[in-house]
């Protein structure tokens, strides 16, 4: 639920706060704490400050995609450090969920859970392509931006050496700037809304992805796991080889 029109209302308007409190039957305090952070807020306390403020609240649905639910695995396996992750509520949040949701899995099974809320194309701003999808194209488009990437996906699993991975896997380009790397492709590559016809995902960089990674002749390319649990997100032929190269594990 985005609350984000909500907070700037309270924030920008006239109406006294211990008003708005008054028409919404709650607290002052609580009026105050909802003005900062309502995401911890009962739906319906959120909605009665929503009608004070003359607004209304409507929920939706889409397909999860936190990235903190891989790192959170990925911690579980012990491929990542509790350190090396930014948010240590959201991290400590998903580590006691996946704990819930698949109690003493082994990590083949923590990483397919995972990936079932952190899937790539899945993520806000991601960005769906066709076209090559091959390390050093998409390196010269990652490079031009400037910024921090990494790929997964195709080019992480082949580089695992485990097994041939079909030319329909997709590459993952992981990029702090999205739209800036997908313009530098688009000379050659064409977008879709069709995830499954996708070879090539630009999606948002988080930062957990980036520890682990490693280098292979001058390409960044993320940690084997992270490469796992991004592919069996992305399910399909990438799913399927993600999970026999898990399997080893």
């Amino acid at each position: 639920m985005d609350t984000t029109r909500l907070t700037a209302f309270l924030n920008e308007t006239d109406t006294a706060p211990a008003e708005l409190a008054r028409r919404a039957g709650v607290s002052r305090n609580t009026e105050w704490s909802l003005r900062r952070d309502p995401s911890r807020a009962k739906l319906g306390t959120l909605r009665e400050l929503a009608l004070a403020c003359g607004l209304d609240i409507t929920l939706d649905t889409t397909a999860a995609s936190d990235p903190y639910a891989a790192a959170a695995a990925r911690v579980l396996v012990g491929d990542l450090s509790p350190d090396d992750v930014d948010d240590e509520r959201q991290l400590a949040e998903w580590t006691d969920r996946l704990r819930r949701w698949v109690p003493d899995a082994p990590p083949l099974q923590l990483a397919e859970t995972a990936a079932s809320v952190s899937a790539p194309q899945n993520r806000a701003e991601a960005i769906l392509l066709i076209g090559r999808h091959d390390a050093d194209r998409l390196a010269s488009a990652a490079l031009s931006s400037e910024e921090a990437w990494a790929l997964s996906g195709a080019a992480a699993l082949d580089a695992l050496d485990v097994e041939p991975i079909a030319a329909t896997v997709p590459t993952v380009l992981w990029t702090a700037k999205p739209d800036v790397v997908t313009g530098m492709l688009l000379a050659t590559h064409r977008r879709t809304t069709v995830a499954s016809a996708a070879n090539v995902i630009v999606a948002p960089l988080h930062q957990s992805v980036l520890e682990g990674s490693t280098s292979v002749e001058g390409i960044p390319l993320v940690s084997p796991v992270q490469a796992v649990i991004d592919s069996l997100g992305i399910g399909g032929e990438a799913g399927a080889a993600a999970h026999n190269i898990a399997e080893r594990w």
